[in-house]
């Protein structure tokens, strides 16, 4: 896996330098997620997003390859007048979104897409005390929508909303009911993207 995403690392980088029908830029910004399915709600687990991409503009759509790092996961700080308890649910992922990118107004852009992300560390802390024992998935897809919007030549804004297609693991209790197959990941990500080639 490291292979693959260094093989990738090369290929974009190598794509922003010399290519000429190619832009690309470094992505900076903040992940905040939420689990379904752990009787928890809110976006309340935040991290860092920071990656890099490459686009390629054809008319009104262009299409988008990035390689990207974030967290994902839930947290819910201790309550004592609401009974609750100290919970972080931590998950690093290394990615590969591809996005279809469309005009769709002055300077602004919608994405959409889908991400392959790799688990590379899974910590879950209840009342302090680490319990990794029901482990997630290696591998999760993800379907992404957004919205980017061009500041100056330089740098864009982005919003990005993903959720997991398939779940990343079962319930506690090991029940599904219809599509809901177990606990997914839906992220809010809130990006500055800066070009360093266009």
């Amino acid at each position: 896996m490291n292979k693959l995403f260094i093989t990738l690392f090369c290929l974009l980088l190598n794509s922003i330098c010399f290519s000429q029908n190619f832009n690309g830029g470094i992505i900076g910004g903040l992940s905040t997620s939420q689990v379904s399915g752990d009787g928890l709600s809110g976006f309340n687990k935040i991290g860092p997003r920071l990656g890099l991409y490459v686009n390629r503009q054809i008319k009104w759509y262009g299409l988008q390859l990035e390689l990207q790092y974030l967290t994902k996961g839930s947290k819910k700080n201790n309550d004592v007048n609401n009974f609750t308890f100290d919970y972080n649910f931590h998950l690093d992922y290394v990615g590969v979104p591809i996005c279809f990118l469309a005009n769709i107004g002055k300077n602004l852009k919608l994405e959409l897409g889908t991400s392959f992300n790799f688990l590379i560390r899974q910590k879950e802390e209840i009342e302090f005390y680490i319990d990794n024992s029901r482990k997630v998935q290696n591998f999760e897809t993800s379907i992404i929508i957004g919205l980017t919007y061009k500041i100056n030549n330089k740098l864009s804004l982005n919003t990005r909303l993903s959720n997991s297609i398939i779940p990343i693991r079962p319930h506690a209790s090991g029940e599904t009911y219809q599509l809901n197959r177990g606990q997914y990941n839906t992220a809010l990500c809130f990006n500055i993207h800066y070009i360093l080639k266009n």
